[in-house]
């Protein structure tokens, strides 16, 4: 009998093993059904900004002093300068074709991964292309961007009604591209890289035949800021893995925080940083190799390197992996980065170091000596580097109001910080966080290099809060706890931690909701024999900690059946002005049949006339946007055609006659 339950509870697994493949099959579909379809968009856009080139110019025109500068910190010649105000009218014109067409954005998010499957790094090595991926690029055209966008490894980036793109495949001059060794044009190793003579591999060695790259080697025209994000609807371990190599142009003259950088992060779904870490370009840093190609420039490389952050705090709930590279500031100097293998590898050791607090929550610790809070974690240091310092901070809104500098215990790989009651100041209200600063020193070529890693908190949502501290239990008896007309707040507002026990009598309240009686407690709030709420009066009890909020809830609150994510767009400026209406013929040239369209507005009249002036036809019409016209019988040449906008405009274009 036991054999027979244990084969039956196999057929079991492999039935639900079965059923979640088949459902991560049938999401698979949907995406690459969806990428299809955005690929057409993409076709779609091209031939919009080809049709509307000539008919906008961009709002902001560049100054003179704005060239200038560029021209004395990038050395931009008239010819680059013309060509990064070419590179910003095409975007403008992108962002404007997706403003007029809104509906097809959606194609170029991912869809949700089911949720049986957690994270279980559902393509998270490519290999089914790019689905279960987001991808944007935020643009910031030159010269007119100026420094007010660039924050370094603090930029901010968000997917906009706009701002959306899908790759395109071994496309090495797109700002997201699916690298394939079985598509046309695969390079094995990266063009910029193997021009230089050093032969860094495309993709990873462990990872297939496919990776993402992020961000052109371009570098000129718009500091390029591009994006791929991923929704993870169940973290079920600790860490989340990866591999990646990072290329990135690199010129002396440039300060630190305007140097191009990579950052890689993980989001709660209020938009909290959970763990993070980015690296900017800096030839001190031992993690770069260096190609000097003259004194004004130089290339740094990683090669391909296994990197770790730290999910704990999200352990069984949703989050948010996200993927960014940046050019420099003044965007004559590129940042690329090639990504693979998704949370689908353990690193051994991450060569980056990591850092992670253990899980806390403390809702009112105790402010006696007696009772010291402990606060311990673990951490890895990076490749070829000692931990020098490891410091606790508490913080209150950012601020940091005491600190530890030693840990009470400290092993490899694991610490522990003993903090006094008092740390929290003399009583404390409100939220506080740990954030755990961890320096690491390694002996690098040009000198002692130091890492700084950053844990900011322990779990999500506050670490410790003192809000509404209150007490455990409350009995209220008649009758000195019975409640009348015009009681006090504190006679008629009750909130315990764990339960509230009643047999008093409740007296108070009129025609005004909120005007009674409330008792909340976190487990339970039991009315016992003696209880009175008589007539007239107003009442109120349910189950909550201390949250002081005393509310009549007249709706429960829902949960959502679903485990889904929203993702609210951001809507983007476009830079541009209109010249003119203008129409289009479509097809041009024309064999047989040709259609005017109007973008905007409507016209009642047109004539075509051949290109010496002569008049082939002419024709009133009922106002309309678009009207076609047989032209089979036309001579093969060159005509024009001239139509009457209803808001008066005169109007006309050339039409070839094949």
């Amino acid at each position: 009998m036991k054999k027979f339950h244990c084969l039956l509870g196999i057929g079991a697994l492999f039935l639900n093993i079965t059923f979640g493949q088949a459902q991560v099959q049938e999401y698979l579909d949907q995406e690459n059904k969806r990428i299809e379809v955005a690929n057409g968009i993409e076709r779609e856009v091209e031939q919009f900004i080809e049709a509307n080139f000539s008919k906008y110019r961009l709002s902001k025109l560049t100054t003179v002093q704005t060239i200038e500068e560029l021209r004395i910190h990038e050395d931009f010649t008239d010819a680059e300068i013309e060509k990064a105000l070419i590179a910003a009218k095409r975007n403008e014109l992108r962002k404007l074709f997706f403003t007029k067409f809104p509906e097809k954005t959606a194609y170029f998010r991912a869809g949700e991964i089911p949720v049986s499957t957690q994270q279980n790094c559902v393509n998270g090595d490519f290999e089914d292309g790019t689905a279960g991926y987001t991808f944007w690029a935020d643009l910031y055209p030159q010269p007119q961007s100026g420094l007010a966008f660039f924050q370094s490894c603090a930029t901010p980036t968000a997917l906009t009604t706009t701002n959306v793109l899908t790759p395109t495949v071994n496309n090495f001059t797109s700002r997201a591209t699916l690298i394939d060794s079985n598509a046309p044009n695969y390079r094995q190793f990266d063009p910029v890289l193997a021009s230089f003579g050093v032969n860094v591999p495309t993709l990873n060695t462990n990872g297939g035949t496919r990776c993402i790259k992020l961000n052109n080697t371009g570098g000129m025209g718009s500091s390029d800021l591009s994006t791929v994000s991923r929704y993870i609807p169940v973290i079920n371990e600790a860490t989340l893995d990866f591999n990646f190599s990072l290329i990135m142009d690199n010129k002396p003259d440039h300060e630190q925080d305007i140097q191009p950088y990579f950052r890689a992060r993980v989001k709660d779904l209020n938009g909290n940083v959970v763990d993070e870490f980015c690296i900017i370009a800096n030839p001190n840093n031992c993690l770069f190799n260096r190609i000097t190609i003259k004194s004004t420039r130089r290339i740094l490389y990683t090669g391909w390197v296994c990197a770790r952050l730290n999910v704990g705090e999200l352990l069984g709930q949703p989050g948010i992996l996200e993927f960014s590279v940046s050019d420099c500031q003044p965007s004559a100097h590129f940042g690329t980065v090639y990504i693979d293998n998704v949370c689908g590898i353990v690193c051994g050791a991450p060569e980056l170091g990591a850092l992670n607090i253990d899980p806390i929550q403390l809702n009112c610790p105790s402010n006696t000596a007696a009772d010291p809070i402990q606060v311990c974690g673990t951490f890895s240091p990076p490749a070829n580097a000692t931990l020098s310092t490891l410091v606790l901070q508490v913080t209150q809104a950012g601020t940091v109001v005491g600190s530890v500098n030693v840990p009470s215990q400290l092993t490899s790989g694991n610490f522990c910080f003993t903090l006094p009651p008092t740390i929290f100041g003399v009583n404390p209200q409100g939220d506080f966080e740990f954030q755990i600063e961890a320096t690491f020193s390694v002996n690098c070529p040009a000198g002692a290099f130091f890492y700084t890693i950053t844990d900011s908190s322990a779990a999500i949502g506050p670490d410790v809060t003192f809000d509404n501290c209150c007490l455990a239990t409350l009995s209220l008896t008649s009758p000195v706890d019975d409640t009348s007309n015009n009681g006090q707040l504190a006679d008629i507002q009750k909130e315990r931690s764990d339960w509230i026990r009643a047999s008093n009598v409740i007296a108070q309240g009129n025609s005004g909701l909120g005007n009674g009686v409330i008792y909340h407690a976190a487990n339970f709030v039991e009315l016992l024999p003696g209880f009175e709420a008589v007539t007239g009066s107003q009442f109120a009890a349910y189950p909550e900690g201390c949250s002081g909020d005393y509310l009549y809830k007249s709706t429960p609150t829902t949960q959502r059946d679903d485990d889904t994510v929203s993702v609210e767009l951001i809507p983007e400026e476009i830079n541009l002005e209109r010249i003119g209406i203008g129409f289009t013929l479509v097809p041009n040239p024309a064999h047989s049949q040709v259609e005017i369209a109007i973008d905007e507005g409507e016209f009642n009249a047109f004539t075509i006339t051949t290109i010496d002036g002569k008049i082939v036809m002419q024709q009133n019409i009922s106002a309309s946007s678009r009207h076609k016209i047989e032209v089979s019988a036309y001579v093969n040449g060159i005509y024009l055609i001239t139509v009457n906008c209803t808001n008066g405009e005169v109007l006309t274009e050339k039409l070839i006659k094949n």
